[in-house]
């Protein structure tokens, strides 16, 4: 290896280092490449799931991480609260193709340094990793156009509108006292596609087991003691 080799290997161990987690192979590559022909980056990492972020966290040093929202073990929810515990200093861009709400809310709420959509093009790539690396905070335009859409002052959401009917068929069986056994067999639907749909109802009204949740519900005027009065 030539002293020049040398030299730029250690100018490169000493820029900042980024991790992309995405589980689709393709998106990952392609944004890898990107970021790799940025001259102010070091090293760039790849995790395709929650778990693999973790373990390459637990053995390197990084100023970004980038986080597609739906892992295949974690959601990118989960993934950046074990982060935030693990090493706060390690900023957080968020990359998705989820526009809802509720997202937006929870995303802000949980104090995200940047947000792009899938749909970002290299330039929208590079500058939020650069307004990140540089202490400031980046969201894409779309992004910026639902937070001042949302009362994002502590009014409560319009839950109506951020439930599916079939998150509602749930909410109102879970309400009823029903196990998600007997849930999948009224709804015809397998056991998994139950667990789904509650955990998204956990997640959508920030409640951490189904007490919470039908309490909340009950408080938002979702569904009612009256069975007949549910819509």
């Amino acid at each position: 290896m030539g002293v020049m080799e040398v030299y730029g290997n250690e100018m490169k161990n000493a820029k900042p280092a980024v991790l992309l987690i995405d589980d689709h192979a393709l998106i990952l590559q392609g944004i890898k490449f990107i970021v790799d022909s940025m001259l102010e980056i070091g090293e760039v990492y790849t995790a395709s799931s929650g778990s693999e972020a973790i373990t390459l966290m637990k053995n390197n040093s990084f100023a970004v991480c980038l986080i597609d929202i739906e892992l295949p073990d974690l959601s990118g929810f989960e993934l950046m609260e074990i982060i935030r515990n693990m090493v706060p200093q390690t900023r957080i861009i968020i990359n998705t193709m989820h526009e809802e709400p509720w997202v937006v809310k929870k995303l802000i709420q949980m104090g995200v340094d940047g947000v792009i959509l899938k749909s970002a093009d290299t330039d929208e790539i590079k500058n939020a990793l650069r307004s990140v690396l540089n202490g400031e905070s980046y969201f894409c335009d779309e992004f910026n156009k639902i937070k001042k859409r949302l009362r994002l002052n502590g009014d409560t959401p319009d839950y109506h509108s951020l439930l599916t009917n079939r998150e509602m068929d749930v909410l109102k069986a879970i309400s009823m006292g029903m196990q998600t056994k007997e849930i999948a067999e009224s709804l015809h639907v397998s056991v998994n596609t139950v667990e789904s749909h509650r955990k998204s109802l956990f997640s959508k009204f920030e409640v951490r087991n189904a007490v919470e949740l039908v309490l909340k519900a009950i408080n938002n005027g979702i569904i009612h003691l009256d069975p007949n009065k549910n819509i």
